[in-house]
């Protein structure tokens, strides 16, 4: 406490000065919050996963488009870790480990039960560890009692206002001073690299998602329904593509804008050809040198 050092990150001293300025200009997430709203044309990408899973899937499990955007995710940070970045008590820090979380209903009713998913990820995924992970999990989850901080939830919701109250702010004092424990820090869904809603599994369309000014997750990624549409082809042909909408909720503060639509580029390539997702990739010692990755599988 009291000092640079957090279990979750590693402090960044050589930033300009501009750079560093940014959180006492814009002390908020949401001061700094850009939305942007992008169509992926999957065409491709579900011809891939309409062979893969015909033939049993990778490992025997079927694979979604879901997965496919955690795996291109998971790629895109292991090739551009500044979006990995966050910032906490006014200061920058490289987030040691790759986490996504995720909610999912343990059944599909307006009844059912939310759980938080909160996965950590090796920059050497591969569709098919990623499709094996996000499974086995999820599938966990739904049979057992929910994660820790589902538990944590449901004890601290059970308090007096003023309890929970001064709970929250306790805990906000405690991030901002760099006391959280890990085991905090790990469990609860707030200090995620990118918070994931997928909800095109549900039929609907991607909404702009807030941010959370708690935690210090600085990109939220929603992810609407499939669709179909007519386009016209540069030989003037009509064809009939598939495509979604994603939406990206982002603290302008952690990176650049040129930085982050060269990221988004990336990550439409991934998406849209999951092909170059079958084989790990190949990271120099610099590449890994600036993850900073800790304690994550395959590191």
């Amino acid at each position: 406490m009291f000092t640079k050092k957090r279990s979750d990150g590693t402090y960044i001293r050589d930033l300009p000065h501009f750079t560093r300025m940014m959180p006492y200009l814009m002390p908020r997430r949401s001061d700094a919050t850009i939305f942007l709203e992008q169509d992926f044309d999957v065409t491709e990408a579900m011809r891939y996963l309409r062979a893969a899973n015909g033939s049993g899937g990778p490992d025997g499990r079927r694979t979604t488009l879901f997965q496919v955007f955690l795996c291109a995710s998971v790629r895109t940070i292991a090739l551009r870790p500044k979006l990995n970045r966050f910032i906490a008590g006014y200061r920058y820090y490289q987030r040691n480990r790759i986490v996504f979380n995720f909610v999912a209903k343990k059944e599909l009713s307006d009844e059912g039960v939310e759980i938080n998913a909160t996965l950590a990820f090796s920059p050497f995924e591969t569709l098919s560890t990623v499709t094996g992970k996000v499974s086995g999990y999820v599938s966990g989850l739904k049979k057992g009692a929910g994660t820790k901080a589902d538990r944590l939830n449901e004890f601290v919701a059970k308090l007096p206002r003023w309890a929970i109250r001064l709970v929250v702010r306790c805990y906000y004092l405690l991030d901002y001073w760099n006391g959280l424990p890990a085991s905090a820090i790990n469990e609860l869904p707030f200090f995620a690299s990118v918070f994931f809603t997928n909800v095109g599994s549900i039929g609907m369309d991607a909404p702009l998602h807030h941010s959370f000014e708690f935690g210090t997750c600085g990109l939220f990624v929603a992810i609407g329904k499939l669709r179909r549409e007519n386009v016209l082809a540069d030989d003037g042909s009509v064809r009939r593509r598939e495509k979604i909408r994603v939406t990206f909720t982002y603290d302008d503060r952690i990176a650049d804008g040129f930085y982050c639509g060269r990221a988004i580029d990336l990550l439409r390539f991934f998406v849209e050809h999951p092909s170059a997702l079958e084989q790990p990739p190949v990271l120099s010692e610099a590449q890994l040198e600036d993850l900073a990755l800790k304690d994550s599988p395959g590191v």
